[in-house]
């Protein structure tokens, strides 16, 4: 079975066995409780199943296609080279680090990210120039790959509306990985190259993000612009409306006001525990995450631990 398959299945099974457990706490039922085992069990082997077909897919390949006068004859200057494999290389150690970890991690970044992801450049190609990066995909127990997680991030930040969704995925990414892919863009900027980045998921899922120069030049201006304040603690109480296995939990407080939150790759064990619907309370850290370019300032949300109302 491909990972596309194993994927929707684990969801379909999750979803039913949601709605078992919600009919358990209804009251006693021997066969309910028995449906509900058999599916936890089922769901526990088709996340082998997933964990195992992406060991063997190995690879995550990235495509970066460069335009430009510098780079139209199928060479780069190694300056530049250099320059643009050391800023991706950042935002991509640095996101995985802000996944596992759940805050932003200062000076080098562990060997146990790093050496999992093993970042390499692979192959320079004609066409303008094609540059190819790979990293492994390296599964959880759970099949949650930590380049893919980011590499998923990376895609939905940089084709996020500029006016809408930029600061969240720049919470769920991190600073550091967000102003080193600022950084990254400067280089293309400076340099007059545009960008066409591609990756095609485990799940074939096409990812496809067109830099023209003035694009470029904007969100590189917006991502240079995010500052936050220091983490303080809070809860946030709610009905639970999306679970995200990549680290993202909706909470829906008293109010009706939707409140996003993000966790690390360390709690998804207590993440997983929790169903659509119950009414938790969560031990987070509150970050004010402001923009200078835009001046816009918002509340961020990271968890600390599940407490169960």
């Amino acid at each position: 079975m491909n990972i596309k398959n194993l994927e929707a299945k684990i969801i379909q099974a999750e979803t039913l066995l949601d709605s078992k457990i919600e009919q358990l706490s209804q009251g006693s039922d021997f066969a309910l409780e028995l449906s509900v085992s058999s599916l936890k069990a089922h769901v526990r082997d088709l996340s082998f199943q997933l964990k195992t077909a992406k060991e063997q897919r190995k690879k995550e390949v990235i495509e970066l296609r460069l335009i430009g006068y510098d780079v139209d004859n199928g060479s780069v200057p190694l300056e530049l080279l250099a320059n643009l494999s050391k800023y991706f290389s950042g935002l991509i150690t640095s996101a995985s680090a802000k996944l596992k970890i759940g805050q932003d991690v200062s000076g080098v970044i562990p060997s146990e990210i790093t050496y999992p992801l093993n970042l390499r450049f692979a192959d320079i190609a004609q066409g303008s120039s094609r540059l190819f990066i790979t990293g492994d995909t390296s599964p959880d127990l759970f099949g949650e790959s930590l380049l893919e997680n980011s590499l998923n991030g990376l895609f939905e930040l940089l084709n996020s509306d500029f006016n809408e969704g930029l600061s969240d995925q720049v919470h769920f990414m991190g600073l550091r990985s967000t102003h080193n892919l600022a950084e990254f863009l400067k280089v293309l900027r400076k340099r007059s190259i545009e960008l066409e980045l591609s990756w095609s998921a485990p799940n074939e899922t096409k990812h496809f993000w067109k830099g023209r120069r003035d694009k470029i030049e904007i969100l590189e201006k917006l991502l240079d612009g995010f500052s936050a304040s220091e983490p303080v603690n809070t809860t946030v109480s709610g009905v639970v409306e999306l679970i995200s296995r990549s680290g993202k939990l909706d909470i829906r407080q008293a109010g009706d006001e939707l409140v996003k939150v993000t966790y690390s790759k360390k709690l998804f064990e207590d993440v997983r525990k929790l169903r659509l619907g119950d009414v938790v309370r969560l031990d987070c850290k509150e970050t004010t995450v402001f923009n200078s370019s835009t001046e816009e300032e918002k509340k961020k949300y990271s968890l600390s631990r599940v407490l169960w109302e």
